[in-house]
């Protein structure tokens, strides 16, 4: 396994597993145990460092190396005569006396500034060609002997305490009253968390989902997205708690009259097509963190552009994902576009690597059936359409197998269009939908057409 491979492993099975917690939350969601870590931080990108035995170079999990950083000199000089080789996990970052610096600083000064870069390191993966996997207390003291602080190559710094008030007082300090990114909290024999305060984004809603049985009639989530052009919005997230009851009722009975056609579909967590709607409503929501990669990779969701009343897909670009989403309140003070609901908001926080939509050559999709009945009454004609359809995207990842669409349409109803959309993976499954969806809504006085 190459360098790159290594880090590529480290980040997803150690580095992209921290649970966010909120400092509110500290006494309450964090574990009891005899000892913690705890130290700042840093808002940069991962790498790890390696030392061959002479020369020292950081390589990021796609490959990406540096080696022209004066901290590597200085690893160099720090680490010759104490191992033949080591592999280090850390951080990548920019530093500023007395100024909070974010990870796009520290890439736009990777040129510019490079005696500002350092990189602090948490974790030893190898020495000697010796994988370690060592104890918390045991790791920290074997960092410190190889990048002891004062140099622009580092141990990360821990204080290590024995409760969790200690680690409240901790996060006052560094965050609040220091106002640092955040603090790491490796526990002796658990989990490692991540505090920050929380996170507030405005953002555009573009869809729903409505709730089932006892919750019928009330929403269950919204679909939002940021803006990142005219008329074009980037899906972020599904923000499905933080709403009243009342608040629930009256959102959904407001957004169903908002209703808009779509070519693109997104799926709600129970499974359901999202309902999109007309983007012209904004809403605030918080969150934990955010992140641009999981255990697959880098994170990509679906951009659409919004055109003469209807979605269309123009390709996956990169993006982020929120933890713990929580609504906190609709903002009617600000506009659809990218000053107030553009990408900027995630962009200050954490890199995406790349912001341009892929380009993909798909199939078309097929119909399997389509039928159609219509009815009289009263001198009025309703019509209820059955489509099932084959996608035959489904090994892109961005779409389902095949959908089912009913259409109901009687003009003598006050909600005069209906849609139901459903997807599914499995031929036989989706058949059944739509066999269901006959025997339910076509009963005697419908005619096919």
């Amino acid at each position: 396994m190459n360098i790159a491979e290594r880090a590529a492993k480290y980040k997803r099975q150690i580095a992209s597993r921290y649970i966010s917690v909120a400092a509110d939350d500290i006494t309450s969601n964090i574990i009891v145990t005899d000892s913690y870590g705890l130290s700042v931080k840093h808002d940069g990108h991962f790498y790890v460092l390696h030392y061959d035995g002479s020369k020292c170079q950081l390589i990021n999990y796609s490959g990406k190396t540096v080696e022209d950083l004066p901290l590597l000199k200085e690893a160099e000089e720090m680490l010759k005569g104490k191992c033949k080789n080591a592999l280090f996990a850390g951080e990548l970052y920019l530093h500023k006396e007395g100024t909070r610096t974010r990870a796009f600083d520290m890439t736009a000064n990777l040129q510019s500034n490079p005696a500002d870069i350092r990189f602090a390191a948490f974790d030893v993966l190898s020495i000697d060609d010796e994988d370690t996997f060592l104890p918390l207390m045991e790791r920290d003291a074997k960092l410190n002997e190889l990048l002891p602080v004062g140099k622009n190559a580092h141990a990360v710094q821990n204080r290590f305490v024995e409760s969790r008030t200690d680690i409240v007082a901790f996060y006052k300090e560094m965050v609040e009253e220091g106002g640092n990114e955040g603090i790491v909290v490796r526990s002796l024999n658990g989990p490692t968390y991540k505090i920050k305060p929380k996170i507030t984004v405005d953002a555009v809603v573009l869809g729903y989902s409505e709730g089932e049985a006892d919750r019928a009639g009330m929403l269950r989530a919204l679909l939002v997205g940021l803006c990142i052009g005219p008329d074009e919005y980037l899906i972020l997230t599904r923000v499905g708690g933080g709403y009243s009851e009342e608040q629930r009722t009256a959102v959904l009975k407001e957004l169903q009259e908002k209703k808009v056609d779509t070519d693109y579909i997104e799926v709600s967590s129970s499974k359901v097509a999202f309902t999109m709607v007309e983007p012209c409503k904004i809403v605030e929501f918080s969150c934990l963190d955010v992140f641009n990669e999981n255990s697959k990779g880098r994170i990509n969701k679906m951009s659409l552009k919004y055109n003469n009343g209807a979605y269309s897909a123009q390709g996956k670009r990169a993006m982020i994902s929120a933890v713990s989403p929580v609504f906190v309140r609709f903002r009617d003070d600000k506009q659809v576009n990218t000053d107030d609901v553009g990408i900027t908001q995630v962009t200050r926080m954490i890199s995406l690597d790349d912001n341009k939509a892929e380009a993909k050559d798909l199939p078309p999709s097929e119909i399997l059936r389509r039928e159609v009945f219509v009815k009289e009454s009263k001198g009025m004609k309703m019509v209820r359409k059955f489509l099932l359809w084959k996608t035959n995207k489904e090994s892109s990842g961005d779409f389902p197998a095949y959908v089912f669409h009913y259409t109901d349409f009687s003009p003598n109803r006050g909600d005069m269009l209906k849609k139901d959309i459903k997807v599914s993976d499995s031929k036989a499954q989706i058949e059944e939908i739509y066999d269901e969806g006959l025997a339910k809504n076509v009963k005697k006085g419908w005619n096919p057409v």
